[in-house]
């Protein structure tokens, strides 16, 4: 799809869909600074680093479904509220302060989906997801543009994966 789509309450480019591993890369490298400064633990970089961006993985699952059956979900097993409550009260219960600073990165990473996504108030639950069977339109405030953005995402990751493999001299 090449028709650009304008910023507005009826529609949502690709970039503004998808907060994109780099804005994850840079949020949670803030967080990991703060969270080094604050507990003295280096560690707690990397560990927010990870936290913030990796879940983002769980898109491919999305994606091959998609591929596999011809509609959209939002399965995305890996964003969940669930999960950050669950590292609240097991960093909490624990003292443990670098994984305060994980489930911190984490949660905003979710927070800063749903803003750039419009998802309903709990479309990164989990839970929320499952009753609703994944369906895009019961998750999505704007399910005509999610699922544009969606279709943009993958098309400009399958150009992004060719465009790699055409390189005969590349080292990776």
């Amino acid at each position: 799809m090449n028709a650009q789509c304008p910023r507005d309450s009826t529609y949502l480019s690709a970039a503004g869909l998808l907060m994109l591993p780099p804005k994850h890369a840079l949020i949670s490298a803030s967080i990991g600074t703060a969270g080094w400064w604050l507990t003295g633990q280096p560690k707690a970089c990397l560990v927010a680093l990870a936290s913030g961006v990796l879940p983002d993985l769980d898109h491919l699952i999305d994606y091959a479904y998609y591929n596999r059956r011809g509609e959209h979900r939002l399965i995305l097993p890996l964003h969940g509220y669930e999960f950050a409550l669950l590292g609240t009260i097991i960093a909490l219960r624990g003292g443990h302060k670098v994984l305060s600073v994980a489930v911190i990165s984490y949660f905003v990473h979710l927070l800063a989906d749903q803003a750039e996504n419009r998802t309903r108030r709990w479309g990164y639950s989990l839970l929320f997801r499952v009753w609703h069977h994944f369906r895009l339109e019961a998750i999505s405030t704007m399910p005509e543009a999610a699922s544009r953005g969606r279709v943009e995402d993958m098309d400009l990751l399958k150009s992004l994966l060719f465009r790699r493999r055409k390189r005969p001299n590349s080292p990776l």
